[in-house]
């Protein structure tokens, strides 16, 4: 009876035949289906190669994805090898894979040709499809559905309108009152609080990490403006959301990297469910992934500091009368019914936009100035003649007209140290730039402030720190100098940024003078934004010395 229970038709062997049988259709589904994948990529790109047949490779990268093995090896100066494999070209491809149509990238160097993608054609050229893009399923996955992540135009999903409405809202707390009020006042208040703690004498008995100091002063500053919330991180107070935003940002990097070419190759040869951005092995791969893991539990402080600010400015019985940009999004929830994710997602945008960049411009320009003691003399000089101590500041005293000196030390720290060393916008139809140069659709856009800086037809001696080529000032096109990018994208806090940082550094050089540490190895980071990196560390040790007003360093 046994025996006759286990021959095959028997009704306890079933189970194991419809298994058996189910494993093989999946089987030759996967098969059917991956099969049909490569002859499809293959022939997309086929057409992709062909039509950017005319564009030279970038040097050293002429065979598929060879370029992927170099950017890995130079990832500690991934943007000078990127300078060096582009060098003497306006613009150069990289070759993607021959199965599929990932991998393709073309880097514009012409101004107009960032002009088109940015500004011309704006519609054409958007953010990446996080289910299919590795990098921007990363970026999603850290700062949500943001303003920086959301698409707009022909590849979005709501045709732009999630994006329009954030910007809308978020250009309301750039208006010129606010300029010469809201946030003047706490600029001063907090660039004020870092000069008083720089000038402490058991500061100064020690080389500082100057760096640290602007961090800290542009969180303070946008907690005040952008949330409401008047933290003190200059005077070593907790701010749990920074430090988990740093940490989260750098581990995500490290993990991205790690794993482009698991997602190309799982995109192409894994079947469904298991494929793509969004299977089952990215899934398993991001779990067993140590950097992922510390990416997911720095984002969870991220999420919890975001719910808390929320709920602080919901319970706020002044939410209305309050002019941050969290409680102008906050008002227009009942309107617009945004979900608390959407807020939250926006609060997170915000700290990168409003921290990071700063932070990242006033540590090179410190940099620039504490290397260069003629720079720092000049600079000193103008700021006693022009904007004395006791003077207030405003948009009008601190402009080029009135500062010309320190309107081009900041425009010169932009050129060779932009914030966001390079960007990125995907084809969404076939297209053709200026100069003739066809673009398949699917193919990624970079453009490279880090590089354009660079460009010796456009600035002589690139390599040398020359403020002097800003006086008399003239605004560059966005599209020639796109450190803010270009176009309706273009960056709403560019000219805060820009004033916060005069603001900082006018009160600073009043009081004090600063001179590089000598024997560091200073580089840049490996975070979206560019910051410094000495050793193993992220910081920028200087000296720091207290100095009368109209006195010589």
């Amino acid at each position: 009876m046994d025996d006759a229970k286990s021959r095959p038709g028997s009704v306890d062997s079933l189970p194991k035949q419809l298994l058996l049988k189910g494993l093989l259709a999946y089987s030759a589904f996967g098969a059917v289906q991956v099969f049909i994948r490569l002859i499809r990529g293959w022939r997309e790109s086929l057409k992709m190669r062909d039509m950017l047949a005319d564009i030279p490779s970038t040097k050293g990268n002429e065979e598929p994805m060879s370029w992927l093995k170099g950017m890995r090896e130079n990832w500690q100066r991934v943007n000078d090898w990127r300078y060096e494999i582009c060098e003497g070209m306006q613009i150069c491809k990289n070759v993607g894979f021959r199965w599929s149509s990932g991998g393709h990238s073309v880097i514009c160097g012409d101004p107009a040709m960032v002009r088109h993608f940015l500004k011309d054609s704006f519609d054409v050229y958007t953010k990446g499809d996080p289910s299919e893009n590795p990098v921007f399923f990363y970026l999603q996955e850290f700062l949500g559905d943001g303003i920086f992540t959301v698409r707009h135009g022909t590849g979005s999903e709501d045709d732009g309108k999630a994006w329009a409405q954030m910007r809308k809202i978020s250009s309301q707390i750039f208006s010129r009152k606010n300029f010469n009020s809201l946030m003047q006042d706490v600029f001063v208040e907090k660039a004020e609080a870092l000069r008083s703690f720089l000038s402490r004498p058991q500061t100064q008995q020690e080389a500082v990490d100057l760096q640290m100091g602007f961090f800290t002063f542009t969180m303070d500053s946008i907690m005040k403006i952008f949330f409401g919330e008047d933290s003190n991180t200059v005077m070593g107070k907790e701010n749990k959301y920074g430090e988990a935003f740093d940490k989260a940002q750098s581990a995500m990097r490290r993990h991205m990297i790690k794993s482009l070419s698991f997602h190309l190759i799982s995109r192409t040869f894994l079947p469904w469910p298991f494929g793509g951005s969004t299977g089952i092995a990215r899934m398993i791969w991001d779990t067993l992934s140590p950097t992922h893991r510390e990416f997911m539990a720095e984002r969870r402080i991220i999420n919890a500091e975001a719910d808390r600010l929320v709920q602080d400015c919901l319970a706020d019985p002044q939410r209305d009368n309050r002019r941050d940009l969290l409680a102008l999004f906050l008002q227009a929830q009942k309107e617009q019914k945004f979900t608390t994710k959407f807020v939250k997602d926006m609060v997170l945008n915000l700290i990168i936009a409003g921290r990071d960049t700063t932070a990242c411009l006033l540590s090179w320009m410190f940099y620039e100035i504490a290397r260069n003691p003629d720079v720092q003399k000049r600079l000193q000089e103008e700021i006693d003649k022009k904007s004395p101590a006791g003077m207030p500041m405003d948009l009008k005293s601190l402009s080029h007209n009135e500062l010309p000196y320190l309107h081009a030390v900041v425009y010169e720290s932009l050129r060779l140290w932009p914030p966001v060393p390079v960007d990125s916008k995907i084809a969404q139809v076939d297209d053709v730039l200026p100069g003739g140069w066809r673009v398949p659709k699917g193919t990624t856009l970079v453009f490279c402030p880090y590089n354009m800086g660079r460009d010796p037809d456009r600035y002589p001696e690139p390599q040398a720190f020359k403020p002097e080529r800003w006086i008399p000032f003239s605004a560059p096109p966005h599209h020639e100098f796109p450190v803010f990018q270009a176009g309706p994208r273009i960056c709403l806090g560019m000219d805060m940024a820009i004033f916060e940082a005069k603001i900082a550094a006018v009160e600073l050089l009043r009081h004090l003078s600063f001179e590089l540490k000598t024997g560091q190895q200073i580089t840049y980071s490996d975070k979206i934004t560019m910051s410094i990196r000495s050793g193993d560390k992220d910081e920028l040790l200087v000296w720091v010395k207290n100095r009368k007003p109209g006195m010589p360093s």
